[in-house]
């Protein structure tokens, strides 16, 4: 057989597919996946700032392969940590300390994976790592083609010292990798539940730019490139298999929650049961559903829209539909968009009142003293609260 170059091309590519999709198959991130075993990482968003790195984001992430299910709890970088034999007082000190110690970004890392184990008493294990810098993010968003984000209203910060300048106004608004940085940077009045907020957002962002059939063409490159940028102990097959993964990932099954806990002086002080209980939904006991499906739940429902009796409306609409709507009434301020806070992990309820009055972003603040299932902040998209 006579074989031209166009042939030898042909089956050097059908070989390199063939060997990637070996390695990405045999990877231990893929073979996890195929056996329905759940996958645990700590990830973190670094700075480099004056020659020392400081851990501003840092992030647990666990994906349920079974369900499908992705969850993430938000650790804030000022939660109160002292373990023994150091003067440590917060959680973002773990990484600073040990990186400025012996300027190994994989040691560092270890150390705040070791940190977040100890956070939850020992009983989650989170054995992979991926830490990611301004350079590394830009890059991978920028390699994505960059992302969509619906930005609730304007953003303005201006850091001369830092060289930090954000300007963004209210709208659908297309960003870059470093808009996107700037986007994910910014603190708002807000607080802690804004920042959550945005994550998700820019969550979902992410996870729909994956599934672009563009951006599926240049997964592999994608995945060489996220292993070479950035800090971890997944390889550049793992990280394949988890793009690839992502395909079949549907938003309904993302919770983003942030650690349980109140502000305190300088410290946010972590809330022990209410943690447990979290963590207790997000790692059932066998036999036990994550996620049930009933959605009778008792409800709260607060005005902040500026329509008037848009509460006691949307009140009635729930009972119509089996919730068991506790109290309702005026929110302190006036809200643009409809805020749905899932109380005790049972995401579905929460979906199941979104659904029903066809708006509300839905975000877990899970509250082992709570007197009620949901809260629901109408805002001025709820349209329910219009008619």
């Amino acid at each position: 057989m006579n074989l031209k170059t166009p042939h030898y091309i042909l089956i050097a590519f059908t070989s390199l597919i063939a060997i990637s999709l070996y390695f990405t198959c045999t990877s231990p991130i893929a073979t996890a996946i195929r056996r329905g075993e759940r996958i645990n990482a700590v990830f973190l968003g670094t700075d480099l700032v004056d020659y020392a790195r400081h851990s501003d984001t840092m992030m647990f992430v666990s994906y349920d392969p079974r369900t499908r299910f992705l969850d993430i709890i938000s650790i804030p970088r000022d939660t109160h940590f002292s373990p023994k034999g150091y003067n440590f007082h917060k959680i973002n000190e773990i990484y600073a300390y040990n990186w400025r110690k012996t300027k190994d970004d994989a040691y560092a890392c270890r150390q705040v994976q070791a940190a977040v184990e100890e956070l939850f008493d020992g009983k989650v294990s989170a054995p992979y790592y991926l830490q990611v810098d301004y350079a590394s993010f830009r890059t991978f968003i920028n390699m994505l083609g960059g992302v969509t984000i619906d930005i609730e209203e304007p953003m303005n910060y201006d850091d001369t010292a830092g060289k930090l300048h954000i300007h963004f106004d209210a709208g659908l608004q297309y960003l870059d990798g470093q808009k996107a940085l700037e986007y994910v940077r910014f603190r708002s009045k807000a607080g802690d539940i804004g920042r959550v907020l945005r994550q998700q957002y820019f969550f979902k962002a992410i996870l729909n730019r994956l599934k672009n059939p563009l951006v599926l063409a240049a997964t592999p490159k994608i995945a060489y490139t996220v292993a070479k940028d950035i800090k971890t102990n997944l390889s550049a097959w793992d990280i394949l298999a988890c793009l690839l993964e992502a395909r079949h990932f549907q938003q309904k099954n993302l919770r983003l929650a942030q650690l349980p806990g109140n502000p305190a002086v300088t410290y946010w002080e972590i809330d022990r049961e209410s943690t447990r209980g979290l963590l207790a939904k997000i790692f059932p006991q066998e036999g036990s559903a994550s996620l049930p499906q009933n959605p009778q739940a008792k409800i709260e429902v607060w005005n902040a829209s500026g329509h008037l009796h848009a509460a006691e409306k949307v009140a009635w609409i729930l009972r119509k539909q089996g919730f068991d709507v506790m109290d309702y009434g005026n929110f302190a301020t006036r809200q643009k968009k409809t805020l749905i806070k899932d109380m005790t992990g049972n995401l579905r309820a929460a979906q199941k009142i979104a659904d029903t009055l066809a708006c509300g972003e839905v975000v877990t603040r899970y509250d082992a003293k709570r007197l009620i299932d949901v809260s629901v902040i109408l805002g001025e998209d709820c349209v329910a609260a219009k008619e």
